[in-house]
């Protein structure tokens, strides 16, 4: 990959100045504005309503049908399509146009046969469309989070049955470990694929996250209002988007061992009579047990794990009218570490942003943020590919217009320095719109 390193000089400081600017002018932005919507409310605040949690994109279209608990059986169906362009370094300029269709479909047992507390959820994607990071960028984490290959594919098919008043929730069949993990309700709103799954996971271990899901055990356990505890079992390697195009080799085989994650998680100040501001603290880790190559090609290493922590915490709450006015500011930070050099492509990564709900207070809904994403690999990958970088950096300024409470429109920016990590490519500039329908 360093072969036109002539021709394409790497990450130079000017650039990389410049992507630092860029980040520090939107972030003074974000910042005089909340300022002016501070003191235009002085002395509007309701101390005696309950602090609001986080507003969350994710919340916006989640793909669980609603209603599910007063009928027998609800659908949902979402379509993201996006345009996005790399303006200037990576491989060249250009424009593409993709989209992900999914459709989803719940079954309320208790209500069809009468099994107290248990629900079946079956749905199916269809991603399309050309990639940007393919034809343009050259980045290693992928421009857009729903860029894939193209097909139909199922995506998740399970029964879940919950016991003792919801503390134990038992969820088995095709899951995927990307819906239920490494879940953090700021870092959902950003387009890039850096702050999806982490990079310490998706970029070394052959799991069940998008397109891509497994047969597997979930197991949630909630000791408290405050405190819970997941664990899922998944069976081997699942391949890859092309080697399982539909996503329906369920064959297990034992050479590729077991795969299992367990993830806490702590809520602070999220019960009706709390009075701060509230926050999500999670710790999880992994071990998958089969034989992994060694970055030589030619020696395989027993197992392969990784840690990684997050948290959200709301900063500041505006002045509230209501207990549903959740404008604010509120921030993310995420770590992953996966230590074995020798086989990891990504040893580590580093996620974190602000993100402010109703940053005009005529769009209370509407959510604006800035996220920067820190991806290191490990030097023997380094070594073995010839580069001459060891990480990619990327700042992603976006907005989340709500239309309604079926559509929203994102325009999104990102700067991406050193396009895939080891050098050869100018730093990246793209820009874009999604639009998002759900029903």
């Amino acid at each position: 990959m360093c072969g036109s390193t002539l021709d394409s000089p790497p990450v130079g400081a000017k650039t990389l100045r410049e992507g630092i600017r860029f980040a520090l002018k939107a972030a003074a932005i974000v910042l005089v504005l909340i300022a002016a919507d501070s003191s235009s409310d002085v002395g509007a605040a309701d101390d005696s309503a309950p602090p609001p949690r986080m507003q969350s994109a994710k919340d916006l279209f989640n793909d669980q049908p609603k209603g599910l608990s007063d009928h027998i059986v609800a659908w949902k169906l979402i379509y993201y399509g996006e345009t996005l362009g790399n303006l200037s370094g990576g491989l060249a300029q250009g424009a593409i146009y993709e989209g992900m269709a999914k459709i989803g479909v719940g079954v309320n047992l208790e209500k069809l046969v009468g099994l107290e507390d248990a629900v079946f959820y079956a749905n199916a994607i269809y991603p399309h469309g050309d990639s940007v990071t393919q034809k343009y960028t050259g980045d290693f984490n992928t421009v857009s989070n729903i860029d894939t290959t193209d097909g139909v594919r199922l995506y998740k098919l399970w029964l879940q049955k919950a016991f003792d008043d919801d503390k134990w929730e038992v969820r088995a069949g095709q899951i995927a470990a990307d819906k239920e993990c490494f879940v953090s309700d700021g870092a959902s709103l950003y387009l890039n694929n850096a702050f999806g799954t982490f990079p310490t996971f998706s970029s070394n271990i052959p799991g069940p996250i998008f397109p891509l899901s497994a047969p597997g055990v979930r197991v949630r356990w909630a000791l408290s209002e405050s405190f819970s505890v997941l664990t899922m079992v998944f069976s081997g390697d699942v391949g890859s988007a092309t080697s399982n195009p539909h996503n329906a080799d369920w064959r297990y085989h034992g050479r590729n061992g077991a795969l299992s994650l367990t993830e806490m998680a702590y809520h602070t100040n999220q019960t009706d009579d709390a009075k701060g501001l509230p926050g999500t603290f999670k710790l999880g880790g992994y071990y998958d047990s089969k034989a992994f190559s060694d970055q030589t090609g030619v020696g395989t290493v027993p197992g392969n794990y990784g840690v990684y922590a997050m948290a959200d915490q709301l900063l500041y709450r505006a002045p509230v009218g209501s207990e549903e006015d959740t404008r604010g500011l509120g921030s993310f930070l995420r770590v992953g570490f996966a230590p074995q050099s020798d086989t990891n492509v990504v040893t580590f990564d580093l996620e974190t942003g602000l993100n402010y709900t109703g940053l005009l207070r005529v769009r209370p809904k509407d959510i604006t943020g800035i996220g920067f994403a820190f991806t290191r690999f490990g030097d023997p990958y380094v070594q073995a590919n010839g580069g001459t970088g060891h990480h990619e950096s990327i700042v992603e300024l976006t907005d989340l217009v709500v239309l309604s409470e079926h559509s929203t429109l994102q325009p999104d920016v990102q700067y991406i320095a050193n396009p895939g990590g080891l050098g050869g490519l100018h730093d990246a500039w793209v820009a874009g719109l999604r639009f998002t329908v759900s029903y």
